[in-house]
């Protein structure tokens, strides 16, 4: 289609795209924001009125992008859920084990996102809170796909223990979450994809 058949277009340059890449920078701030309260104070503890001045909008402004705390903590658990995603996909050509390596690595740039994690993983087990679902299935999902792991890799004579794939996958998860809950109190003895890695050596052998 020739230029001259859509002139509703906005011409290129500085400042053509302004509003949008201004609102897409405030709902940034806010999902940072976000992280940073319910890192802290957990779901039930953070408040709009706190996150909309760490956000530095108005608690109105805020309101414009979200209406209330609990579509907040959905959209950032649905960000976080993407980039892993993102990055397990880039490692399509490793193993999952090593490829979980570098969701660790990417996890440690932003410890504000493991504090998140840590905090609503553990209120999450309220069957009440709005996180409840999402997080059992999350575990749900990586434990039966751990478990399927361990038994091709089983099944081909690469487990060196005799724990059974279920109990793998248990302590694999275990490893991961614990792991970082230790991170976040010592970061500077806690290498977290160093011991993850000595785990998968010990477990599994002649995985590429």
């Amino acid at each position: 289609m020739s230029a001259e058949s859509t002139p509703e277009r906005p011409a290129s340059g500085p400042g053509s795209r302004g509003p949008y890449a201004k609102s897409k920078q405030v709902r940034q701030k806010i999902l940072e924001a976000c992280i940073e309260a319910f890192s802290v104070s957990g779901f039930h503890g953070a408040t709009m009125k706190e996150i909309a001045a760490k956000a530095g909008i108005s608690q109105t402004g805020l309101l414009h992008h979200f209406p209330n705390t609990r579509s907040l903590l959905m959209e950032v658990l649905e960000e976080r859920s993407l980039q892993e995603s993102s990055i397990l996909h880039a490692a399509a050509e490793k193993d999952f084990f090593h490829a979980q390596l570098s969701v660790v690595r990417d996890n440690e740039t932003r410890p504000g996102m493991i504090q998140l994690h840590t905090t609503i993983s553990a209120e999450a087990t309220d069957a009440d809170h709005p996180a409840h679902d999402r997080y059992r299935k999350r575990y749900d999902d990586l434990r039966a796909y751990l478990v399927a792991l361990f038994e091709m890799q089983q099944s081909r004579g690469y487990v060196r223990v005799s724990a059974s794939p279920t109990a793998l996958a248990n302590l694999f998860v275990a490893a991961l979450d614990g792991l970082q809950l230790q991170w976040l109190y010592n970061p500077d003895e806690v290498d977290v994809a160093e011991s993850l890695e000595a785990l998968i050596d010990a477990l599994l052998s002649d995985v590429a």
